[in-house]
């Protein structure tokens, strides 16, 4: 999947006009979504030359020339169209898409190297959608570290995510896991608590909580690990009421509507998720982000973009629909390992001790 809209920049896509010639590049990016290169290719071969587009939209069309030639598997020349932009950070995501095809081939040293183009020219872009993408990156290191049995490298890689990204509650889930598998299971511990605050909405939040359960009664704090448990499952079900009282919300007034309530109507977007951490303590925008994020297009016309958002988290629905029933079979299993404890400690004359 593409990760050109990973970034809350692109948030501003649902609030602007395009330019006459984005239609182009906008039906070459969904013949791309739609996993069909050959109309991407002649879309873009076409109806668009390089000298009759703007430097943004330069950039974006060498890197959806990048994107085909991915697509088709001539990695060679996806880096040479990526090596032709000026944004570094369209081609730190170009890098990144190529990394990920390096990887679902197993080619691990590639990716590798991928990988290190994306946080050097993404860390050169100066913002918070480059220090987004570095995070990404490092995530990704981390990932592949794990993979290779080597949680001390994981730890390092991913100790480097940034704490005011919103990548933070995901790379601290695989922090915790990365010192879990370093012996420290106290730290990780502590490490996967620091989640909890953090949307319900973003990757690494609730597998969190849900591992919380496992480390308590790995360390043998089996009441910690019970009520951890219980916090969870009332946790879960306020998020699945919120999310279903969201997505009435969008029935009856639209995702464009409320993103402008959210903000007020004239407060910059980038201001209000950089202040207090406002994005947060907003449902609506920590919803919006992950759909953005899972490839959603925020710049779609208001019907299908309700439309597609309410997919997404119908789908999100059963994604904790799914958590809630595994931590109550995790609840079970403290309760018997409990019991096993309770039956195997000896009957004196005060009683059970």
């Amino acid at each position: 999947m593409a990760i050109r809209l990973i970034t809350v920049f692109f948030l501003f896509c649902v609030l602007s006009i395009p330019s006459a010639l984005a239609s182009s590049l906008e039906r070459a990016r969904d013949a791309l979504d739609q996993v069909t290169p050959e109309r991407a290719e002649s879309i873009l071969s076409a109806d668009i030359s390089p000298g009759s587009v703007s430097e943004e939209e330069r950039d974006e069309l060498f890197f959806l020339l990048a994107e085909t030639a991915r697509h088709y598997e001539h990695f060679s020349e996806a880096g040479n169209q990526l090596n032709r932009i000026s944004d570094p950070f369209w081609g730190g995501m170009g890098y990144y898409n190529l990394a990920m095809a390096h990887l679902e081939r197993e080619s691990l040293s590639r990716t590798r190297v991928a990988l290190r183009v994306v946080r050097s020219l993404a860390a050169g872009d100066g913002s918070l959608r480059g220090a987004d993408l570095v995070s990404r990156a490092h995530i990704a290191e981390g990932l592949l570290a794990l993979r290779d049995d080597d949680p001390r490298r994981a730890e390092q890689v991913l100790s480097r995510v940034r704490t005011d990204s919103t990548l933070v509650s995901e790379g601290l889930y695989l922090l915790g896991i990365a010192r879990a598998r370093n012996g420290s299971l106290h730290r990780a511990l502590q490490t996967w608590q620091r989640v909890e605050r953090f949307p319900v909405a973003w990757p690494g939040v609730v597998e969190a909580r849900l591992v919380r359960v496992w480390g308590y009664s790995e360390s043998g704090h089996h009441s910690e690990a019970l009520m951890t448990a219980e916090r969870n499952h009332a946790y879960l079900e306020r998020s699945i009421e919120r999310l279903d009282g969201l997505r009435e919300q969008v029935r009856e007034h639209g995702v464009v509507r409320l993103i402008r309530w959210e903000l007020q109507d004239d407060r910059d977007l980038v201001e209000f998720l950089r202040g207090s951490r406002n994005h947060t303590r907003s449902p609506l925008i920590a919803w919006v982000l992950e759909y953005v994020a899972d490839g959603g297009d925020p710049s779609a016309a208001p019907a299908r973009l309700d439309a597609g958002f309410l997919g997404f988290l119908a789908d999100e629905r059963e994604r904790l629909g799914g958590f809630r029933d595994r931590n109550l079979r995790q609840q079970a299993l403290v309760y018997e390992q409990v019991a096993l404890r309770q039956m195997d400690r000896p009957v004196q004359r005060g009683g059970w001790e």
